[in-house]
């Protein structure tokens, strides 16, 4: 079977049902991501579906999360404004193989769920800045007191580019800080870079991250569920309206 590495591509053929006998695991690594529609008269549960894959993260809420807005949070989970992509475990303590969610309710408009493969983003990306990734550590920070248990050894720092644990080539593993919203609960630097210089690199990775080539745009439906593998793909979330409900339960897999 041919290798694809376009996301347009991998969006289509990572599709598949949500019944007992759904190859969504089979999807899930060979693309680092699966789609499982609710489609059928069976469907499984989130925490079946989850369950081949390890045993659920535990955090202050505890192992499931409804994704929603909400008044006054200052966790952009809880949010309507846009997150911009990354992988998860460098703002929290828990290391996260998979995340799983179940949409409960859809937005009319916006709120779209984004997913960027690994492959797809070492395959579009300019051959300087895959080699200063090589190069460099991130410092991450996340300001959710209370919320995600707190890491006693202090900030995360992360070298950007690590291995693929399902084909041992080159993995993303990034968050974009996004300096341009004054709100926001979390951000990054590169270590050792002037704040504009770092800058200068996440614009870079966004632009990379945003092609159409290397960027799955997810829209909800109600029964859906998207699983993905934390080490293989980015994900991030479009802005929504606020009258605009989106309802999402997550289960995350150390």
């Amino acid at each position: 079977m041919d290798e694809i590495t376009d996301m347009r591509e991998m969006a289509a053929a990572a599709r598949c049902d949500r019944g007992p006998s759904s190859p969504y695991l089979e999807k899930l690594e060979r693309y680092g991501f699966a789609v499982l529609e609710p489609d059928g008269p069976e469907l499984m549960p989130l925490e079946d579906i989850m369950a081949p894959l390890g045993d659920p993260a535990s955090y202050r809420f505890g192992t499931q999360l409804i994704q929603e807005q909400r008044a006054d949070s200052d966790n952009s989970q809880f949010r309507t404004g846009a997150i911009p992509m990354h992988v998860d475990a460098h703002l929290n303590a828990n290391g996260v193989s998979y995340i799983g969610w179940e949409c409960l309710e859809a937005p009319y408009e916006g709120g779209e769920t984004l997913i960027a493969s690994s492959e797809a983003f070492f395959e579009a990306a300019p051959g300087g800045l895959v080699e200063t990734l090589r190069d460099i550590k991130i410092e991450y920070w996340s300001r959710v007191s209370g919320f995600y248990v707190e890491r006693p050894e202090g900030n995360p720092v992360v070298a950007p580019v690590q291995v693929d644990p399902v084909t041992g080539g080159d993995a993303l593993c990034v968050g974009v800080d996004h300096p341009e919203d004054p709100s926001r609960n979390f951000g990054a630097a590169v270590v050792g870079y002037t704040k504009e210089r770092s800058r200068e690199l996440f614009a870079q990775l966004a632009h990379v991250l945003s092609r159409p080539d290397v960027m799955y745009t997810h829209k909800w439906r109600a029964g859906q569920v998207l699983m993905m593998d934390n080490r293989r793909v980015l994900h991030g979330r479009a802005e929504y309206p606020a009258d605009s409900p989106r309802k999402l339960r997550r289960i995350s897999v150390s």
